[in-house]
């Protein structure tokens, strides 16, 4: 009976073995079988993908960000911007016949009223004003430097009190590649300054002559303008958008000292006066003929629509009498400031009527205008 009970165990011991050892070689087919599930892993371990992807979105986040660094000048330009804003002003010119011609921007580069622009502003004007940001109105009696083929005017502004003004650069190395600079245009045209900035991208191979420009958009309205540094001065002009490019402070040099002999200097398109307009008195005219009909200038019912409210001004016009009292021209010797004040006032003045005198002759009449 033991030996029978023995032998069954013995069996069931070898029956053990044999399953252990049946099972110990079959795992590879169904390890097989589950590594194919695993096989799909690989796939998503397609990590190589997500990889390729993620480059991308960082790549155009680099680009995004590229863009606005170009256009957006760093926090002291805005201090700069409000060092400088007193001295750059607006200034407005007019033809022959007292009409409005333009407006545009400009700078005092001294205390007694030197004025830079660009020369397309004022080529064929024949009058002009400058208006300050603290919308102080001064008479310009000309243009006293030029240099037309790179876009420049110097002018001279009346002033009894002297003006701010901001000091030109004189350090060639404020002009640089990779240097930053902003353009402030007249804070009376644009409520944010800097209204453009950028490092310069290009420039020739004298910076004290060559145009350049920086890497940002120039608002189409900004020649006449500034381009500062971040120093607070003027290494830079807009120049006009068919002349291109930025000048450099390095050009006035010639035209400023040429404007310190030049006097009050002389608009370019303003009319030459003839001896006859204003001939000697004669023995048979002791005096002007009276003026039998002067109507006075109206308020323009246009300049109280304007969008910063109904405004003043003041000026001075020469009309000029025939023979037969009637009146043969008016010219604007100080404009009033605003171009519709102006031409109401022209209108007005050549109604006017005077008895015969033989002769032409002339008067100043002295206009102000309130709403």
């Amino acid at each position: 009976m033991r030996q029978s009970t023995l032998a069954l165990i013995c069996g069931l011991i070898l029956f053990v073995v044999l399953a252990y050892s049946w099972c110990g070689r079959n795992p590879p087919p169904s390890g097989s079988a589950l590594l194919a599930t695993p096989t799909p892993t690989p796939p998503p371990v397609a990590a190589s993908a997500t990889p390729q992807g993620t480059p991308s979105p960082s790549i155009s986040v680099a680009q995004v960000s590229a863009t606005p660094a170009a256009q957006t000048p760093p926090p002291e330009f805005q201090k700069v911007a409000q060092k400088v804003a007193p001295a750059i002003i607006e200034i407005t010119v007019f033809d022959a016949k007292g009409q409005l011609l333009r407006t545009g921007n400009a700078f005092f580069v001294s205390r007694d009223g030197l004025i830079v622009t660009s020369w397309t502003m004022v080529a064929d004007a024949a009058y002009g004003v400058a208006k300050s940001p603290d919308r102080k109105i001064r008479n310009i009696t000309g243009v006293v430097a030029s240099d037309q083929q790179n876009d420049l005017a110097v002018l001279r502004a009346e002033t009894k009190t002297g003006v701010p003004f901001v000091p030109l650069s004189k350090n060639s190395e404020s002009i640089a590649v990779n240097a930053w600079a902003v353009v402030i245009s007249s804070s009376l045209q644009h409520k944010e300054q800097p209204v453009a900035g950028g490092p310069i991208t290009s420039l020739g191979s004298d910076p004290r002559k060559d145009a350049f420009q920086i890497n940002g958009p120039i608002p189409s309205d900004a020649a006449g303008a500034p381009v500062v540094d971040a120093e607070g001065e003027v290494v830079g002009i807009v120049t006009s958008a068919e002349k291109g490019g930025l000048r450099p402070t390095g050009l006035l040099d010639p035209l400023l000292a040429q404007a310190k002999s030049a006097g009050n200097g002389r608009w370019a398109a303003a009319p030459v006066e003839s001896p006859t307009v204003t001939p000697s008195p004669t023995p048979r005219f002791a005096r002007n003929p009276r003026i039998l009909y002067n109507p006075g200038p109206r308020y323009p019912y246009q300049a109280r629509m304007l969008r910063s409210g109904p405004t003043t001004g003041s000026g001075k016009f020469r009309v000029t009498f025939d023979a037969n009292g009637q009146v043969k021209n008016v010219q604007t010797l100080e404009s009033s400031g605003q171009g519709i004040l102006d031409s109401a006032a022209i209108d007005a003045l050549r109604q006017w009527r005077a008895e015969p005198g033989g002769r032409d002759w002339t008067v100043i009449v002295p206009v102000t205008f309130q709403p």
